[in-house]
């Protein structure tokens, strides 16, 4: 609990907020404005399968949460200013490609691009607000910081479909080039570069290897698993068979490098995951928890967009405008949530957070009809969900790092971010399975009333898990 004597917030502190918040407000706008371009996509590249068209959001998703934590730690060790600095760049770059790309092959090969602009952008953004702010209000800047993305994940889906109604779903990815210049040109005026470590130690470049191969690995046979066959008699007779199955190898070397990883990791003298951050309660237990959250919130980011398109038929700037309310609850629940957590605790309120979210889920499911009923089955839903995702994506991430120590800032953050990123692969491979591709807008309802009820279970889950998130009594390591 913040006591009277809170340390005042100057002026360089919320400069540093505005800097970094642009960079992640220019990574969520991206991914929401994604999910609204999906339709959009399907016309354009006809013939292409839901399933492999899900590659413009899984090469994004895989590749950026296979690189954060090694991006993590290079932005402690080399320096988040450089860091964040050239993933400006690689995003910009990549935004600009997606915007040009003349085959889904190339879309798909930039998307994967973007997601290392955003993989190295997260860390070190994170880590450059923590080390501008005191420790007495770190929850309130690291929800401030996460209200950028989820407000831009919330406006996304209004700004693309703006965008594409007038123009097409290319020139919605240009709207990163001016982005990324004003947060590049901010970031230089506003941060210092944060020194090198140049301990004798070499930091391990293999294990980092074998931990973004591991992760990228899982999250490819997640994402791919229902094409490749969940169940099918290939993948459990695979290692006695000579025939080579994609499912059960990408499971099978992805925890052969998981393993080796935690075998290295734990002799190494620089290991991408010290002891010293892996044994703080609060950050194994709020990681945790969002896993679970993102599970859902993903799976809900893109299934409220194609429930409004394959369900009840709207255009994509309907369903652009009916979800501009949505993104107006996020921002304003994740703006009140920081302060709330740096007073009251994380677990007061992303606890209460995540049961909203999950009400909001159950209303959709006994509400909604196949017939629109905007204002009294969508809005009201919409209003709880939005603001229980506000209260929790937030407070959880800035739960993850309440206790940990100033060189492990980024690190930290990458690792609650690819918890988030992990669950959302998994979440949204999950909606894809539930919902399958719908025939008609009945089955499109009924096949999104069941992607509503995986949202809730993983909503009530992640509340479950959220009271067990308890600081202990020191406030760093």
């Amino acid at each position: 609990m913040v006591d009277a004597a809170a340390p005042t917030l100057t002026r360089k502190a919320w400069l540093a907020l505005v800097a970094a918040g642009l960079a992640m407000f220019l990574v969520g706008v991206d991914g929401s404005i994604v999910n609204v371009a999906f339709p959009s996509l399907r016309k354009d590249f006809e013939g292409v399968s839901n399933a492999r068209l899900s590659w413009v959001l899984n090469a994004y998703v895989l590749v950026y949460a296979a690189l954060l934590v090694v991006s993590g730690r290079l932005a402690d060790r080399a320096g988040r200013l450089r860091v964040m600095t050239i993933g400006l760049a690689v995003f910009v770059l990549a935004s600009i490609g997606v915007a040009v790309s003349p085959g889904a092959l190339f879309l798909v090969a930039m998307r994967g691009f973007q997601g290392v602009g955003a993989a190295l952008i997260t860390p070190a953004s994170m880590g450059l607000v923590i080390a501008s702010w005191p420790a007495e209000r770190r929850a309130t800047a690291v929800t401030l910081w996460g209200a950028c993305f989820a407000s831009a994940n919330a406006f996304g889906p209004a700004i693309g479909a703006g965008i594409i109604e007038l123009a097409s779903w290319r020139w919605a990815f240009m709207i990163n080039l001016p982005l990324g210049v004003i947060a590049l040109t901010l970031s230089k005026r506003v941060f210092v570069e944060t020194p090198k470590d140049n301990s004798a130690a070499k930091p391990d470049v293999l294990g980092g290897g074998l931990l973004a191969s591991a992760t990228g690995l899982l999250v490819l046979a997640i994402v791919q698993g229902r094409d490749w066959g969940w169940s099918s008699m290939e993948i459990m007779t695979w290692p006695v068979r000579v025939g080579i199955q994609p499912f059960p190898m990408s499971i099978l070397i992805g925890i052969a490098c998981l393993a080796a990883f935690i075998y290295r990791n734990n002799r190494h003298a620089e290991p991408i995951l010290p002891r010293a951050l892996v044994v703080i309660s609060s950050f194994r237990r709020a990681s945790l928890a969002l896993f679970v959250f993102a599970l859902g919130m993903y799976a809900l980011m893109l299934s409220l967009v194609l429930f409004l398109t394959d369900a009840w038929g709207y255009s994509i700037g309907v369903t652009g405008l009916s979800s501009a309310f949505g993104a107006l609850v996020v921002t304003v629940a994740a703006m009140v949530a920081g302060p709330l957590a740096d007073r009251y605790g994380h677990r007061l309120v992303a606890g209460p957070g995540t049961f909203i979210c999950a009400l909001g889920m159950l209303w959709w499911i006994t509400m909604l009809n196949e017939q629109p009923n905007y204002l009294t089955g969508y809005l009201p839903g919409l209003i709880l969900s939005a603001g229980g995702m506000g209260l929790t994506l937030g407070v959880l991430a800035a739960a993850g790092v309440s206790e940990v120590s100033p060189q492990f800032f980024s690190l930290a953050g990458g690792v609650t971010q690819t918890a988030r990123q992990f669950g959302g692969a998994l979440g949204l491979a999950a909606m894809f399975a539930i919902t399958g591709e719908p025939t008609g807008l009945a089955d499109a309802y009924g096949a999104y009333k069941w992607a509503f009820a995986f949202i809730m279970v993983s909503s009530i889950t992640a509340c479950l898990l959220t009271s067990q998130v308890k600081p202990s009594k020191s406030n760093t390591v």
